[in-house]
């Protein structure tokens, strides 16, 4: 018995791309729909942010949060401050210093020389901090990086001018 051997090829489309939501809530759809619009894969947002690949997608599909030490690193990838909170109060200021520069209760206690349990109170607006205090927090928040506190509507506002 002969058998011939014919030439096979098989052609094999990539998959589609999953739709994003263009209006996104979470951290993880934000960096999907800025992945997505980029045109590059997980493993490069995981690079550029300084993560394994496995989180990048634990993150896109909601199955874990990044923790604050990335959010940094996050912000400068997406290109805006994705977070939906005021800024308004010295409690929102102090959560956008936290966030921005990557700062856990415990290490942005230390900034400001007080307990963990302290900055997470003024955080929650359970009671203010000093008057000084509230100075040092205005400070480091002005002193924060342009680009690392512009939102996502002024960074489409600017877009469209």
């Amino acid at each position: 018995m002969v058998r011939s051997i014919l030439p096979y090829s098989k052609i094999v489309k990539k998959p589609q791309t999953k739709a994003y939501n263009p209006h996104p809530q979470t951290l993880g759809e934000h960096i999907k729909k800025r992945r997505i619009e980029a045109n590059i894969l997980q493993k490069d947002v995981a690079a550029i942010i300084g993560v394994s690949e496995d989180s990048v997608t634990y993150w896109e599909n909601e199955r874990s949060a990044p923790q604050v030490q990335h959010y940094p690193n996050i912000i400068r990838f997406l290109g805006y401050y994705p977070f939906d909170h005021e800024t308004k109060s010295i409690a929102g200021k102090l959560k956008q210093v936290r966030y921005c520069l990557g700062l856990s209760f415990e290490a942005c206690g230390e900034l400001f020389l007080v307990h963990s349990t302290t900055i997470r109170s003024w955080e929650m607006k359970r009671n203010p901090p000093s008057k000084p205090t509230q100075l040092l927090i205005t400070a480091r928040w002005n002193s924060l990086e342009p680009a690392l506190t512009q939102t996502q509507q002024n960074n489409e506002s600017n877009k469209t001018i």
